[in-house]
């Protein structure tokens, strides 16, 4: 039969973002995503190392010299699978470069951004009753391997919680609107 069952699918973004992260592969126009950011913080740490915004000043968003200097702070993230989700969490970041916000503060710990997604990721789990190995967290990064092998698009899409996150994080810099947030 053409169906594919969650036993065949299981692993498959978990390899995918392991893959990814191993061989540094980032989405089309990243590099000048990140630039267009770091405009409007003080900086981006990653896992402990900070991406400074004055590197704006010293190189352009095309530059391969730019690509490189995100790339060495990105490169200090030992497990490819988190280097990536930390990839899609700039990514989500990034689309506030096209809003009409000034600026999202001092420097945007990462890291934190993904953790809280995870938290999130986990609450969301534990409400529908998951228990026991679906909730087991990766020794290393403390990240939930259900997190890790989840869609990024979707309802339960690790973009989904990271946006999540990334707006409770962001919360004091971002315009208010008459939404609330499900």
């Amino acid at each position: 039969s053409g169906e594919t069952s969650w036993g065949d699918r299981k692993g498959q973004w978990l390899r995918r973002r392991r893959l990814d992260g191993a061989i540094n592969r980032v989405p089309v126009g990243f590099y000048e995503k990140v630039w267009k950011i770091l405009q409007k913080c003080h900086g981006l740490s990653i896992d402990g190392y900070v991406l400074p915004s004055s590197t704006t000043r010293e190189m352009t968003p095309c530059e391969i010299k730019f690509a490189v200097h995100v790339e060495s702070v990105l490169n200090h993230v030992p497990q490819p699978e988190y280097r990536q989700l930390l990839v899609e969490a700039i990514l989500v970041l990034t689309f506030l470069s096209d809003v009409e916000v000034n600026s999202i503060g001092g420097i945007v710990h990462v890291d934190r951004i993904v953790h809280m997604a995870n938290d999130l990721f986990l609450q969301e789990l534990k409400s529908f009753g998951a228990t026991g190995s679906i909730l087991e967290k990766d020794v290393a990064t403390g990240i939930c391997h259900f997190f890790y092998d989840s869609a990024p698009s979707g309802a339960y899409g690790t973009m989904t919680y990271l946006t999540k996150a990334i707006i409770i994080y962001l919360h004091d810099f971002l315009p208010s609107t008459g939404c609330a947030m499900q």
